[in-house]
């Protein structure tokens, strides 16, 4: 298990030794380039070797080993100024953030439940050769309609060391856990921060938590037994995931993907307006870096534009009447933006989501909910915009008083006549930052005007929400589940250095602003600690939970050529159904049906109605020439019986489809069916 984590850490880090060099003649610092040269090593060879997939090329990431030998050579002669104990901070951040999660996941292995296996079947579909668009695992013959561009660039290094998807699965979440706290160390500071935020803005990104644990414990749980999955549903109706919780969990979705490339984006934007290296290369490749986010979580691209517009030209430029210097970054980064969708326009072109529309929020967060949920978050941007509402409120005392009473009952009436506390609490902080911009904070701009990223946000999930076929008593889900994902993330960073602006003026406030920003999560990560101790798995495989003979069966599956797809048997989503298509990449003929509804609206209904009506049938018929014409009908090659089969389906029907044709594996309880010509 240690060797193969160590195999796998060092080829990432060889895309990242690669990547600093170039980093480095774009004008970059040393340790900061170090810190997100992993993300943007291996997102630049993802996108060409995309690009060729695109131009029907099936074995396409090996295209990214040319793009990587050619940035290598370009920047192989930077590397003589580098001074080791540069890169030690960036490396020990990222270091420690990979051995915490991979310990706190020790006793959450299994790829299984949640939507596991719909991450691990994206993943397993995307090492398997093929063109793009990837084929739908869970629908043969149609192409994947979800948004898959996150796991695009841990395919190269996923190949070049050849382990099975399942292992793979495991090992990129505590290299998303890695590489996410090294680019918020790397972020924060840029924009001003001390080696002391960087380090806090690395672990808030990635394990902060909520105040629920500490709900619980007052409410008599023991600390052994705090429960996390509360936290995450807190804002009745929707799914209110945080950092501590979402990497712990280990679902691969975008979301979560797209977390270092987002952070990577912001970064070069922030390098990017500051650098005085050439600027065309840098710009191409924060394109090429926001476009990859963007693709990878298409939620985030309206916001993670505002971050990198905010970001790059609120600095010395400020964001009022621009001139000069100021002008040129407004158009550059509009430029930036601009030609990130364009260089991304053949996955925009096919991704038709079933999106509705918008709708009025009528059910708001309540002030129970934002306090549990967001305020180890809230603390310290809330006391930051406590010490403008003074600061910026006039020449003297009693005028800033003023000022400050009067922004304060301003929220409160806000919130009192809205009936919106979070609506109200993020338009008031949102103010004070914005006016900020305007005034001598000349250094903190580009964090405060980060800073309205988030507020932003909030203020959006109060308000609106996007139509998605979720169903009324969930209606806003999807909306605050996106939202408050990016608003911890984004004040992850904010948060801490916002907290050393304010160190400067009033120590004791920022001090405890940041105990409780750091505490919050406390009883939740010592839960999910105690839970890990003693417990070590036999290796990285994800799917020891399979009946016996069932994972040796999905391995085969995995070396069958391009083309071939497999019945399995239907079974309700979040089950144990189309474990085979999802263990193997191997297209099923139909697989968890309520998810190709949500991807592709109800219009799909109708074709996996009858795809599952046919699958039922074959199962059940007790004909084995039956069976074979069925399957033969459905364009499959294999047919599985296994520990779900046996579950669903008559002894009858299943003897039926064993003396069908040739067993062409067999090992355990599972059987694969061959169908013949």
């Amino acid at each position: 298990m240690i060797l193969q984590a160590l195999a796998w850490y060092l080829v990432v880090a060889a895309g990242g030794a690669v990547m600093t060099g170039v980093l480095r003649r774009l004008g970059v610092g040393a340790g900061a380039s170090w810190a997100v040269a992993r993300v943007i090593g291996w997102t630049l060879p993802a996108y060409v070797a995309w690009l060729a997939g695109w131009l029907g090329l099936a074995s396409w990431w090996w295209v990214g080993l040319v793009v990587l030998a050619a940035l290598a050579w370009w920047g192989r002669s930077v590397w003589r100024d580098v001074s080791p104990r540069m890169l030690v901070e960036a490396e020990l951040v990222g270091l420690v953030a990979f051995l915490l999660l991979a310990f706190l996941r020790l006793p959450a292995m299994a790829v299984t439940a949640t939507e596991k296996p719909m991450d691990l079947a994206i993943l397993a579909t995307l090492l398997r050769p093929g063109t793009i668009p990837p084929l739908d695992p869970w629908l043969a013959g149609h192409a994947l309609p979800y948004y898959y561009w996150g796991f695009a660039p841990w395919l190269l290094p996923a190949k070049l060391i050849g382990f099975a998807p399942d292992v793979v699965f495991n090992l990129l979440v505590p290299t998303l856990a890695m590489v996410s706290a090294q680019g918020a160390w790397a972020l924060a500071r840029a924009l001003g921060g001390s080696r002391r935020t960087g380090v806090m803005a690395g672990f808030l990104v990635v394990f902060a938590g909520t105040f629920d644990g500490w709900r619980q414990l007052f409410a008599g749980a023991a600390l052994s037994a705090i429960n996390l999955w509360p936290a995450s549903r807190a804002i009745k109706g929707t799914i209110t995931e945080f950092p501590l919780f979402t990497f712990q969990l280990g679902d691969l979705h975008p979301h979560l993907l797209c977390i270092p490339l987002m952070l990577a984006a912001v970064f070069l934007a922030r390098a990017l307006a500051t650098a005085r290296s050439p600027w065309v290369p840098a710009a191409l490749v924060t394109s090429v870096l926001y476009g990859a986010a963007a693709a990878a979580n298409p939620w985030c691209a309206i916001p993670l534009g505002a971050a990198i517009l905010l970001v790059a030209v609120a600095g010395e430029t400020g964001l009022v009447r621009p001139a000069g210097r100021g002008l040129k970054l407004w158009a550059g980064v509009a430029g930036v933006g601009a030609l990130g969708w364009a260089l991304f326009l053949p996955f925009w072109l096919n991704f038709h989501p079933p999106a509705q529309g918008f709708g009025l929020v009528t059910t708001p967060t309540r002030t129970d909910e934002m306090l549990l949920l967001l305020g180890g978050a809230l603390i310290p941007i809330a006391l930051v915009g406590w010490e403008l509402s003074w600061r910026e409120g006039g020449a003297e005392a009693a005028r800033r008083q003023f000022a400050r009473a009067l922004w304060l009952a301003g929220m409160a009436l806000a919130a009192a006549v809205t009936r919106r506390p979070l609506l109200a609490l993020a338009g008031g902080v949102g103010v004070v930052l914005a006016a900020a911009l305007r005034g001598r904070t000349r250094r903190a701009r580009p964090v405060f005007a980060l800073g309205l990223v988030p507020l932003g946000l909030l203020a959006f999930m109060e308000v609106f929400y996007f139509k998605d076929p979720y169903g009324a008593e969930y209606y806003r889900m999807n909306t605050v589940f996106k939202a408050t994902t990016m608003v911890f993330t984004f004040l992850g960073v904010v948060g801490p250095v916002a907290l050393g602006w304010l160190r400067r003026r009033r120590p004791a406030l920022a001090v405890g602003g940041a105990a409780l920003a750091l505490l919050a999560g406390v009883p939740q990560l010592a839960t999910l600690s105690g839970r890990a101790l003693g417990v070590w798995p036999p290796g990285w495989g994800g799917l020891g939970w399979m009946a016996p003979g069932e994972a040796a069966s999905a391995a085969w599956l995995r070396d069958r050529p391009r083309g071939t797809v497999l019945i399995e048997g239907i079974g309700n989503a979040y089950s144990d159904a189309a474990r085979m298509s999802s263990a193997s990449g191997v297209p099923a003929v139909l697989g968890w049906e309520n998810h190709e509804s949500v991807w592709r609206g109800g219009g799909i209904d109708q074709v996996t109605g009858k795809r599952k009506a046919a699958i039922e049938k074959l199962y059940k018929c007790g004909n084995p020439a039956e069976v074979q014409r069925i399957a033969r009908a459905l364009g499959a090659r294999y047919i599985v019986v296994g520990s779900v089969e046996t579950r669903l389906y008559p002894a009858s029907g299943l003897q039926a489809v064993l003396q069908s044709g040739p067993a062409a594996f067999h090992s355990g309880v599972c059987t694969l069916v061959e169908v013949k010509p």
